[in-house]
């Protein structure tokens, strides 16, 4: 827990991120990813909703068998989404003293979560992604090497949309800085939470959102003073690409890197034309799934 809280503040060395993390024997024999895209825009509350009933699965299950280690029967899971405009704050605006205060005349509701980070901006035009995974899945798969390889995946994704000069930073997220630029320019954000080895929150990407509301001049976003945030379109120009285009582009980097560092694992994708017709049935693992 203590890493993700910390992780944009410390020296990333992603060189021990760089090592294979082989499927323990113990996983299943049908070992594949749950892709959930959920059409339109989706609230924020009902995402959060399904994520928390997710997770819960997976830490009631470790619970009931007193193994922190044991795996439960539930799929690695991404879900994607578009969600409507909302402020979203990390643990650290849980501290009334380090609370980014966000303007209430933009009109947007503000949501306090147990992700890692500071305040964000979710809206249309914005794809989010969230990793719900059991890392126990993994030999040696640390809660720093799994941000890690989310993050890599964010920039494997933004670097297929066509934009240059695609980046990290000792801030955690993804960044665009080209030749002759006095500045980066944030495009995608990480943020995460750990909980008995179990995944939760993720990153988003900004293909086309109104960028006022993310470079808003009364209030720090993501707690980086003076940096701007961008978009795909921003920086290339409209695109025929829609969200549900770049969360297919994201999961295309995340096979892609899974099968250098993490061993190759099918990805199974299933679309909703509205949040509330999941069902956990969809990530639960049985013999006809």
């Amino acid at each position: 827990m203590k890493v993700l809280e910390t992780i944009g503040i410390f020296k990333r060395y992603q060189s021990t991120c760089a090592l294979k993390f082989p499927l323990n024997e113990e996983y299943f024999s049908k070992a594949k990813i749950k892709h959930l895209h959920f059409k339109g825009l989706t609230p924020y509350s009902k995402a959060s909703e399904i994520q928390a009933k997710i997770v819960q699965r997976h830490t009631e299950y470790k619970i009931r068998h007193k193994n922190p280690r044991v795996i439960a029967p539930i799929y690695p899971t991404i879900m994607t989404f578009e969600f409507e405009s909302v402020y979203t704050g990390g643990k650290r605006e849980r501290n009334a003293k380090l609370a980014t205060p966000v303007p209430s005349n933009l009109g947007v509701p503000y949501v306090q979560t147990d992700r890692g980070g500071q305040v964000t901006y979710h809206g249309p035009g914005q794809l989010v992604a969230y990793f719900l995974w059991d890392t126990k899945l993994w030999k040696g798969l640390t809660a720093r090497c799994f941000v890690n390889f989310v993050e890599q995946c964010s920039v494997a994704t933004v670097k297929k949309t066509g934009v240059d000069g695609v980046c990290t930073t000792e801030n955690t997220g993804v960044w665009v800085k080209r030749l002759g630029d006095e500045q980066e320019r944030k495009i995608g954000s990480i943020g995460m939470n750990m909980r008995r080895g179990v995944s939760s929150h993720g990153l988003s990407i900004n293909l086309r959102p109104n960028l006022m509301y993310l470079n808003n001049p009364h209030f720090v976003m993501c707690g980086l003073d003076g940096y701007k945030q961008t978009s795909v379109v921003n920086e290339i120009g409209d695109v025929d690409i829609d969200v549900s285009d770049l969360g297919d582009l994201l999961i295309q980097s995340v096979t892609e890197r899974m099968d250098v560092y993490m061993g190759a694992v099918p990805v199974e994708k299933h679309i909703f034309p509205s949040i509330d017709d999941f069902d956990l049935d969809y990530v639960t693992y049985n013999q006809n799934n």
